[in-house]
């Protein structure tokens, strides 16, 4: 095979691959707005005075880990006692911070050192101390331990809390004050039910008030725009997909509601990995069906979660960089799911997909381009079909991005006013020329150095947002 077969072979390749990518995204985006229509017309039917019977709640415990929080720990505490929700435990856990996240947090809840024994099923680091205290009638634990990284503080937070159920919650988020109420519900319908994950959206540009997010401003800033468009697009279309095959293979850190019993069953968060929350989702999905026992990964677009994103550009590069470590790490340490048909939806459809078009796409693209170069100059290349292709590839992005804005705007009426939408469906077109891009290369940088600071936490410039 001469050098121009294989340039005409890979424009090929291409070919299928853009077209095979161009049906997931229709389908995907169809699937997604008709689950979501049928998920709010039960919302909106539900008659269930169960739900409504605060007695019913299953008691929750709220796990923050904090390392270096200082600008946002007290209104990230603060938020959460305002949390609608009959019975909660918030557990902070302090992992070993170098500046006064742990001091304000005892000074300002003031918070006394207990002696209680701590039943380990999972293992972490040493625990220093442990201080509590009830604050508006909730129970407040500071856990001060050794620094081990954000996995090992979950799972101390898992050992320490007494409750079945548990939140894991970055300490730069802000939960709705109903967050929990809803998040809770496919617990309560289902007992095979062992994860829900929630809707992850953009706070910095958001006004609070005694804890509650009044008011949101559409950022001025190009890059906290880009980033909402993005979330928009995966938390209420790519997730919602896919939680009707039961194959979510991510829950966001930022916000997920477990059963512990299931997480202990696994082992808690694996703690030499970066993406430890798709690494804990997959261990579930591999246990539970690996085992042929019943369960169900369930998503609540309705349950949201408020966080800050990058208003650098560095900032955002290392945070892609490392999400996209953690996504290769977690599908290359449960590598023979792939194509498996006894891992079911999981293995067949999901792992599949992140494989072939989420982990190896930022190489692809590389080849892409050097083909296209190398195509123009052996002229093997058909000019006007690429413009053609390229124009039809990018209207079809940015419509994929302008029905995710508006449906997130019909079904949650209160975030954005007209001007608002109007000015992200301008953006949505920019979107598509030079950010995605940004973030490809960003991910390139992810297939040099997976091994270095596997366990440091991200590096994240906070923001307070009171």
């Amino acid at each position: 095979m001469d050098l121009k077969q294989i340039i005409l072979f890979i424009n090929f390749f291409f070919l299928v691959y853009m077209f095979l990518y161009a049906i997931y995204v229709f389908l995907n985006t169809m699937v997604a707005s008709f689950q979501l229509d049928d998920f709010f017309v039960k919302k909106s039917h539900m008659g269930y005075p169960q739900l409504h019977h605060r007695e019913n709640y299953i008691p929750i415990s709220i796990i923050v880990p904090a390392y270096n929080e200082e600008v946002t720990i007290i209104s990230s505490i603060t938020s959460l006692l305002h949390l609608r929700y009959p019975k909660v435990e918030i557990i902070i856990v302090n992992d070993g911070s170098k500046d006064s996240t742990m001091q304000k947090v005892l000074d300002h809840f003031e918070l006394k050192e207990v002696r209680r024994p701590i039943h380990k099923q999972i293992d972490c680091k040493e625990i220093h101390h442990i201080y509590e205290g009830d604050v508006e009638g909730k129970r407040i634990v500071l856990v001060d331990k050794q620094n081990g990284g954000k996995s090992d503080a979950l799972n101390t937070g898992i050992n320490v809390s007494k409750y079945p159920l548990f939140i894991c919650l970055d300490a730069d988020s802000i939960l709705q004050y109903d967050s929990l109420e809803k998040i809770v519900v496919p617990f309560l319908e289902s007992d095979d039910v062992i994860a829900v994950g929630g809707n992850i959206k953009v706070v910095n540009q958001a006004t609070m008030k005694d804890g509650r997010i009044v008011k949101i401003d559409t950022p001025n800033k190009w890059l906290v725009m880009f980033q909402m468009i993005e979330y928009f697009r995966v938390f209420l279309m790519s997730r919602v997909a896919m939680n009707g095959l039961n194959s979510n293979l991510i829950i966001s850190g930022a916000f997920g509601l477990y059963n512990k019993k299931a997480v202990i069953k696994v082992g808690g968060y694996t703690t030499d990995v970066m993406g430890e929350d798709m690494d804990l989702i997959v261990k579930l999905h591999c246990y539970y069906r690996k085992n042929n026992l019943p369960y169900h990964i369930d998503y609540a677009p309705d349950a949201i979660c408020w966080t800050q994103v990058p208003e650098k550009i560095s900032v955002l590069r290392s945070q892609r960089k490392r999400w996209h470590i953690g996504m290769g790490q977690a599908l290359f340490s449960h590598s023979f799911m792939f194509f498996r048909p006894m891992y079911g939806t999981v293995g067949m459809i999901s792992y599949p997909y992140f494989v072939l078009f989420e982990y190896i796409t930022p190489l692809l693209e590389i080849l892409g381009i050097l083909t296209v170069t190398l195509s123009f100059f052996f002229h093997m290349i058909n000019l006007e079909f690429l413009i053609f292709f390229l124009i039809f590839y990018m209207v079809f992005n940015i419509v994929a991005s302008w029905i995710s804005i508006i449906y997130c705007n019909y079904l949650f009426r209160d975030l954005l006013s007209p001007k608002g939408v109007c000015k992200l469906l301008a953006v949505s077109v920019l979107e598509c020329f030079g950010y995605r891009q940004m973030c490809s290369l960003f991910r390139i940088g992810a297939f040099v150095g997976t091994r270095k600071g596997k366990h440091k936490w991200g590096n994240m410039e906070r923001v307070s947002m009171e």
